[in-house]
């Protein structure tokens, strides 16, 4: 059976005496509802939180640190030592991101066809190799082919954890997951810096201490990878830690889930047409601006630091503490719909973080207040990291939509990321205004694009009370190609 055979709706059914065909409407399957207070449900899914997502969380960790680890290695000599100068490091630093963005798709279509198991832990094991071969780079183009080559690699494990938690989980847990998933970014930053101290510390004359750093985090990832090979499943009735009780209740539970948004095969005019819907664009623009920050604080916190004054390990170790705020803001955003009643709400409080540690940044010289302004910048910028890509995914219905949803987000936050490898350069050292002031314009950049989103849900769910389909003529198939259009789906704002 293929991957993507198993996602078909039938095979979310639960074949017992809960699920019958309708009375007068050939291959219509009604399903029992699930008791969410059901105390095997729960459990069921604190095994998936424990198994499935734990595993993609510490792949997003090793990630972040890979990521992170060019502008470690600069403050301990990765520039002098491969003859760059002038923007060669910021080209080094964006050279990813062409292949990033262009695999990223095709890789999410992959992951479909070979399975989250394979392709997720392939992807892991390849980009551990690649940042392993980094640590023998001589020169910039040594370093600009590995860095295109790790943009292919790398491509496919967001988008592709993101449409695997959509598999796992029901749409009212998909927030929480995600976030708890993009919480593993901000756990990168905080012990990125200090284990790259630490590994600075080796005094083996083979290596230099920047080339240690590839060597010793790419290893790491892939033999992580391996790991993952070994305890990750597609779906949840090929896994083999949960019991059959525990599958079939999942199971029947997504299957309800499922009904609630339909699904169609994957074709060329449904990606289009998904790839056509505003919605998606309105809000992967909010993670093109979040990307300026969180790129700001993965690759260029340790170097901003250092230019305040402190040595190479200071600057390193000190990257901690931003990456410390983004933990905690990415895990409070968690809460922050509730707290402040809509996706909508939260998405401008945090924008609003963001806004102002980049005015600290461009108004004030003193080193502690820029350090804390950071910290500022890395809370605001976690935590729509935390809001957004669960707001997206709450309102797509099906695997495909959630598919090409979830890719052009990432596309999208990969472009924000791109444009952030330029905005801090050598030539404005020590202050980065031109890189702090491009901060606050992406913040802002996002606030209008936070309110055109909300505007878009509150349209279409308007449209759905005012103006229903009628689906009492259309046979099951047909209702289950409304996905998002079917009159009972309602949009999260």
């Amino acid at each position: 059976m293929s991957s993507t055979e198993s996602i078909q709706p039938e095979k979310f059914a639960i074949e017992e005496s809960s699920a019958v065909a309708a009375e007068g409407v050939p291959g219509e399957v009604k399903y029992q509802a699930v008791d969410e207070s059901d105390p095997r449900l729960k459990w069921a899914f604190r095994k998936v939180d424990a198994t499935q997502l734990f595993i993609v969380f510490l792949s997003t960790v090793l990630n972040s640190m890979d990521r992170g680890n060019l502008g470690l290695s600069k403050v301990v000599g990765l520039e002098q030592d491969t003859g760059m100068s002038g923007s060669d490091f910021n080209v080094v630093a964006s050279i990813m991101y062409p292949t990033y963005l262009l695999f990223m798709l095709p890789s999410n279509l992959a992951l479909r066809r070979f399975g989250a198991r394979f392709w997720l832990s392939l992807l892991t094991v390849l980009w551990g190799v690649i940042n392993m071969c980094m640590a023998f780079a001589k020169n910039k183009t040594d370093l600009i082919l590995c860095r295109l080559f790790l943009g292919a690699a790398e491509s496919g494990a967001t988008p592709g954890a993101l449409m695997l938690i959509t598999l796992w989980y029901p749409r009212q847990m998909v927030t929480s997951r995600i976030s708890l998933f993009y919480s593993a970014f901000a756990a990168g930053a905080v012990i990125g810096g200090p284990i790259a101290t630490g590994i600075g510390k080796i005094t083996n004359t083979h290596f230099k201490r920047w080339e240690w750093i590839f060597f010793i985090e790419g290893l790491a990832t892939a033999g992580f990878g391996l790991i993952m090979y070994a305890f990750l499943a597609d779906y949840p009735d090929k896994s083999w830690i949960l019991t059959p009780e525990e599958k079939a209740i999942i199971s029947q539970r997504m299957a309800q889930d499922q009904v609630e948004g339909g699904k169609k095969k994957v074709n060329r005019r449904r990606l289009l047409d998904h790839a056509r819907d505003p919605l998606i664009y309105s809000q992967a623009l909010v993670l093109f601006g979040g990307n300026f920050g969180i790129n700001t604080i993965l690759t260029f916190a340790a170097i901003i630091v250092k230019e305040m004054g402190y040595n190479a390990g200071a600057s390193q170790a000190m990257q901690a503490a931003p990456g410390i705020c983004g933990f905690v803001g990415i895990h409070l955003a968690r809460f922050y719909p509730k707290w402040f009643g809509s996706h909508f709400r939260s998405s401008l409080f945090c924008e609003a973080w963001l806004i102002a540690g980049s005015a600290v940044l461009l108004g004030v010289t003193n080193n502690v207040a820029r350090i804390i302004a950071l910290c500022m910048l890395s809370f605001g910028c976690f935590g729509i990291l935390s809001i957004g890509p669960g707001w997206l995914m709450s309102n797509v219905g099906g695997p495909t939509r959630a598919a090409i949803s979830s890719a052009i987000e990432v596309m999208l936050g990969g472009l924000g990321a791109l444009c952030t490898s330029y905005i801090y350069r050598n030539k404005d050292q020590p202050r980065y205004l031109f890189g702090h002031g491009m901060n606050m314009f992406a913040a802002c950049l996002m606030v209008v694009f936070t309110y055109a989103t909300h505007f878009i849900l509150l349209h279409r769910n308007k449209q759905k009370e005012t103006n229903p389909l009628d689906i009492s003529g259309m046979s099951q198939d047909e209702i289950n190609d409304l996905e998002n259009d079917h009159p009972d789906f309602r949009y999260v704002h």
